[in-house]
């Protein structure tokens, strides 16, 4: 039925478009290739650009005014990145970085074309507001997480959170290998790195996660969600 969205393969805002949009959307631009490391968006740059990942993980985070990174969020393959400056082309530099976390596949689209491409089809429109809206709801949430729960809590809700985006099903459970940082990991839950390294040997003395270099591994993922209702 016209105006239904329908899953993607690829996840993420593709997921939310129906096949016709998708399509005409992942043929938009051209395509390029980032190595691990590479930025795609530079925090202050003035620029209009939209990015939509084909393949690869991207960190988006920004230096604060005392010199410190922190992590927002970690995108994946049907993600957008650099929307809002597509929009409001006129509403000042790019306010966050996006860093490749390994080999970046993806589709570069100039503002103008991102910007026709959402005249041209308004049933896309809707979509992208509620993409934008789960985001500010996962932000928010974060934010009030850090003044009601302790970092163990905390840490298992991003676990469950990572495992839903980019979890992949294995014999152990759901891994997570998105090469991330404990103190990327902290960042990303407001807390120090020597928090969330308790709280990692929290949860592996709970059997709920096993660790490896920069891989987690949900074991019991409904203990995870209860975790410590």
């Amino acid at each position: 039925m016209a105006g239904t969205s329908t899953e993607s393969p690829a996840g993420g805002f593709l997921s939310r478009l129906h096949p016709r949009d998708r399509a005409e959307l992942t043929g938009a631009g051209h395509p390029r290739r980032y190595p691990r490391g590479a930025y795609l968006i530079v925090q202050g740059d003035h620029s209009d650009t939209v990015f939509l990942l084909v393949a690869g993980r991207v960190k988006i985070s920004l230096v604060t005014l005392d010199g410190r990174e922190t992590v927002l969020a970690v995108d994946g393959p049907g993600d957008l990145l650099g929307v809002f400056e597509a929009i409001d082309h006129d509403g000042g530099p790019r306010a966050a970085s996006n860093t490749a976390l390994e080999p970046v596949e993806c589709r570069v689209i100039t503002g103008e074309e991102f910007r026709g491409f959402l005249d041209s089809h308004p049933r896309v429109v809707p979509d992208l507001l509620r993409w934008i809206i789960h985001r500010l709801r996962t932000a928010d949430r974060r934010r009030i997480d850090t003044g009601s729960l302790d970092v163990a809590q905390r840490l298992a809700l991003l676990l469950l959170e990572l495992a839903d985006q980019h979890g992949q099903p294995d014999a152990n459970g759901i891994e997570i290998d998105i090469p991330l940082t404990q103190a990327d990991l902290a960042s990303l839950i407001a807390a120090s790195r020597d928090a969330v390294v308790r709280a990692l040997t929290t949860l592996r003395s709970h059997m709920l996660i096993t660790t490896a270099r920069r891989k987690i591994t949900i074991t019991d993922i409904a203990g995870l969600r209860r975790y410590p209702r």
